[in-house]
């Protein structure tokens, strides 16, 4: 069941985006799985779903929201999306764009190509790539253990 706040919210998109009761209710049958805000059946996660999808069709942001907090909050919720905003997140500071990451994704390295791209990769394909996009973001750093500069050599006995 939605809270008071979730249904303000929820109308209050579909008025900004001039939405007729009925297509706001087919909107919410269809991606959250609810007909109506009062909708017992209505969770969180359709209710994201819904919101996210409303704020696209707003250009990116809804009114009293930053941009792109619905996308990033249904984004969340979802393990499987939760694995690919962290990966889209720790490759835009490596500097990577969403080819570079579908590449990466389909690399022997990450999946030896079982996987095509990040918006098809399972979730252990995910875990995987964003393990070592934090590995190669911590080794740019310079925060993973580093050793140091010189190494002893080992001393030996000439023969």
């Amino acid at each position: 069941m939605l809270t008071n706040g979730q249904k303000r919210a929820l109308h209050s998109a579909a008025r900004q985006l001039g939405l007729a009761d009925e297509l706001r209710r087919s909107v919410q049958r269809r991606l959250g799985g609810f007909h109506s805000a009062a909708d017992r059946t209505a969770t969180r996660h359709g209710f994201l779903a819904v919101m996210a999808f409303f704020e696209k069709q707003a250009g990116g942001r809804l009114r009293g929201f930053s941009e792109g907090y619905w996308q990033e909050a249904y984004e969340r919720e979802d393990p499987e999306s939760a694995l690919r905003f962290k990966a889209r997140a720790l490759g835009a500071e490596l500097g990577m764009d969403a080819g570079d990451l579908d590449r990466f994704v389909a690399s022997d390295r990450v999946s030896g190509g079982r996987a095509r791209d990040l918006a098809s990769a399972p979730r252990r394909v995910l875990r995987k790539l964003v393990e070592a996009l934090k590995a190669m973001l911590e080794r740019q750093r310079g925060t993973r253990s580093a050793e140091p500069e010189t190494k002893e050599r080992p001393v030996h006995a000439a023969h």
